[in-house]
């Protein structure tokens, strides 16, 4: 990469639109998490396990999983609403600068990079898992293709990551 180059990435990066935007695409993110596991596991027992299709005859003949897995992804899914709750005050604030959330200044740059870290290493501790556990077994889409939890946990652990390092940087 051109030395150029580098700089303009930074710059871009730190863009007040697109650091809304990765604070807003975060928020959705966990906010589906959020309802999604915890309201929903039937539904996602069936979209994101293999069960229906296992060797094991007594795994298939629940394929929506069990109370026993419901409740554990109703953990998951509400340890989700504090992330979602992170990224909405970011995008909050930087809507609408405010002495109590940020007015947009200097000062913000410690508040981007702490949310945008927390951020960044949540996505990326599901990216591990992604391509380790769940890869190496029979259990789970993920880590296998081209599935939607991996593609987007990848996504924004590599966006937020670039632009917390982007503020460090600049």
């Amino acid at each position: 990469m051109a030395p150029s180059t580098v700089p303009s990435m930074l710059s871009a990066l730190m863009r007040p639109g697109l650091t809304q935007a990765i604070y807003a695409g975060n928020a959705l993110w966990f906010t589906s998490a959020f309802f999604n596991f915890s309201f929903d596991q039937k539904a996602v027992m069936r979209s994101i396990s293999r069960r229906a299709t296992s060797a094991d005859a007594k795994v298939r003949q629940s394929p929506e999983g069990d109370p026993w897995h419901h409740d554990i992804m109703a953990y998951m899914g509400h340890l989700s609403t504090s992330l979602a709750v992170l990224a909405g005050l970011r995008l909050y604030a930087l809507r609408r600068p405010s002495r109590l959330l940020g007015d947009g200044g200097r000062d913000d740059i410690a508040l981007d990079v702490t949310a945008l870290a927390v951020l960044c290493v949540a996505n990326f501790s599901q990216v591990v898992l992604n391509f380790t556990l769940s890869r190496n077994n029979d259990r789970w889409i993920m880590g296998k293709g081209l599935d939607h939890i991996t593609i987007l946990d990848l996504l924004f652990a590599v966006i937020d990551g670039a632009a917390a390092i982007a503020r460090v940087i600049a």
